[in-house]
């Protein structure tokens, strides 16, 4: 009877783990954007696509400051490539586009230190999903994740919990937060999980957040230029406005 249940739970997660998880989340980017990104689990390889396609704050009826003054260029879609795995690292590969150029970074991200309050609990898109807080590059996050959907992953860069992440947010941001809006456990999209991505540069991750900076604080200088000097306000060099405050290399520098 022992090896009957054995065998018929074995066949159960086998069934799971070879169904296509597709998981639509609401990303909040800013004060006055939205967009989409889509998470897709199938046989241990996993692709989140962040869309862009980017839904304007009805109450302002305007774009965020970067897009604006990127020549009103939109944002591109955003890919990121990693497998399953509960490991102290894991390896995420993803694109990004500066000033139209595109690029494909590596990035070794280590895992979350997560505490877990099974007390706390909320509902997300039909699951009841579990509280869980860490420190992710800098930035304190609180997550909620279901053990009906046993997989180490979540949209953006966030895993290592025993279930997939249906929320996460920074504790003091109003921005970069992700929530699921749908689960589909059997879908049917025809899924490429190891884009080559040929016509873009390969670069670091340290080269591409050096390179976004430089972009950024023209933006920034643009804005102190158009601020009227009476009104004495200036626009900080640097910022990290992403939940991603201090890379690993920066501990380093700093020991």
């Amino acid at each position: 009877m022992k090896n009957t249940i054995l065998l018929i739970s074995l066949l159960a997660s086998s069934f799971i783990f070879s169904q296509q998880i597709h998981v639509r989340y609401l990303k909040v980017l800013s004060s006055f954007t939205t967009t989409h990104e889509d998470l897709y689990i199938k046989d241990n390889q996993v692709l989140s696509i962040q869309d862009s396609v980017i839904v304007q704050n009805k109450l302002t009826g305007d774009w965020t400051m970067a897009v604006n003054l990127d020549h009103g260029r939109k944002p591109s879609k955003e890919y990121f490539v990693s497998d399953l795995n509960n490991d102290v690292e894991k390896n995420f590969f993803f694109t990004s586009s500066i000033d139209g150029r595109g690029f494909f970074i590596y990035d070794k991200v280590p895992k979350v230190n997560w505490v877990i309050d099974e007390k706390q609990t909320k509902k997300i898109a039909g699951y009841t999903c579990y509280k869980a807080t860490g420190v992710f590059r800098g930035t304190n996050i609180t997550a909620y994740f279901t053990k009906k959907l046993p997989y180490s992953a979540g949209p953006f860069k966030f895993y290592g919990l025993p279930g997939l992440i249906l929320e996460i947010k920074p504790d003091n941001m109003d921005h970069e937060i992700w929530k699921a809006e749908s689960v589909d456990k059997d879908d049917q999209s025809k899924i490429v999980y190891k884009p080559q991505f040929l016509n873009k540069d390969k670069i670091s991750l340290k080269e591409h957040v050096v390179a976004k900076e430089e972009r950024m604080n023209k933006i920034f200088a643009k804005v102190t230029n158009s601020i009227s000097s009476s009104m004495g306000a200036h626009v900080k060099n640097n910022q990290r406005f992403t939940v991603e405050q201090k890379y690993e290399w920066e501990d380093n520098e700093a020991n």
